[in-house]
């Protein structure tokens, strides 16, 4: 594995609601200049999370987060090519779904499905920190439903039909279907107080998620000081430091607007 001495040397430290030494465009010019082609790729596969957010974006006619590998224009015509700029093709599951729903309607309506196709994707190709990371979103998220099913007084089977019901997490909220509180896993118990401090307020909701993953995603580093697992824990981190921040300034407003559909 290379060891990007140089790199880790220009990284500042990052505290979530501070703004970072290091934004995210000089981040992706460091990664440019500085590493090995085969690990440009593998950034780029991780960024791939937020490029699905912005297929989301660009089917509901939704700002895009600046973050992900493609702007609008380039997400248009990488739906038309089913091909990625870089030359990669979609993956199957990807092209499998283009391809069954063709209205932005449908495929805003069935996008839970493709994030679980997407999850299951990136866990069964990966390894390290990624792996563990696509993990732990995935748990997370599938929490946050429950937590949401029953304050919204949602039917969770349905909110959960795209998951594999054997699975201990999907199997763990299902179990309390009729239950009148949704007690998480043990591993994911700090998300209940903060559901129901901020449960309310969307914004303060997803700053303190934000601050959990922030958290949560340090613990995932390992240690490793001047490999590529911990540039890839560090750009993880750095987006959760920047959209906490975006909450706060004028384009937050649609932000939560988006946020607010969402658990409508």
């Amino acid at each position: 594995m290379t060891e990007y001495y140089f790199i880790a040397s220009l990284l500042p430290p990052l505290e979530i609601g501070h703004v970072p030494g290091l934004g995210f465009p000089e981040l992706k010019e460091l990664v440019r200049i500085n590493l090995t082609d085969v690990d440009q790729r593998r950034v780029w596969r991780f960024l791939r999370f937020i490029d699905l957010e912005n297929l989301r974006s660009f089917w509901a006619k939704e700002p895009f987060d600046p973050r992900g590998n493609l702007n609008s224009h380039e997400m248009e015509q990488a739906l038309l090519d089913f091909q990625w700029p870089n030359g990669e093709d979609f993956p199957l599951f990807l092209q499998d779904y283009l391809n069954k729903y063709h209205s932005n309607e449908d495929r805003l309506e069935y996008f839970p499905l493709l994030m679980s196709l997407f999850f299951q994707y990136q866990m069964e190709d990966q390894e390290g920190f990624l792996k563990d990371f696509y993990n732990f979103q995935r748990e997370m998220r599938l929490v946050m439903v429950g937590f949401r099913a029953k304050k919204l007084g949602r039917d969770v089977a349905v909110e959960l039909q795209y998951e594999d019901a054997t699975d201990p997490i999907v199997a763990q909220i299902l179990a309390q279907k009729d239950a009148k509180v949704y007690e998480p896993p043990f591993e994911y118990k700090e998300l209940k107080p903060i559901f129901e401090e901020y449960g309310d307020s969307p914004q303060d909701l997803h700053k303190a998620v934000y601050t959990y993953q922030f958290n949560h995603i340090v613990e995932l580093w390992g240690g490793d000081i001047f490999t590529l697992n911990r540039l890839l824990n560090y750009v993880a981190r750095l987006i959760l430091c920047e959209r906490w921040l975006d909450l706060d300034v004028q384009k937050g407003i649609q932000v939560i607007d988006t946020i607010q559909k969402e658990i409508q």
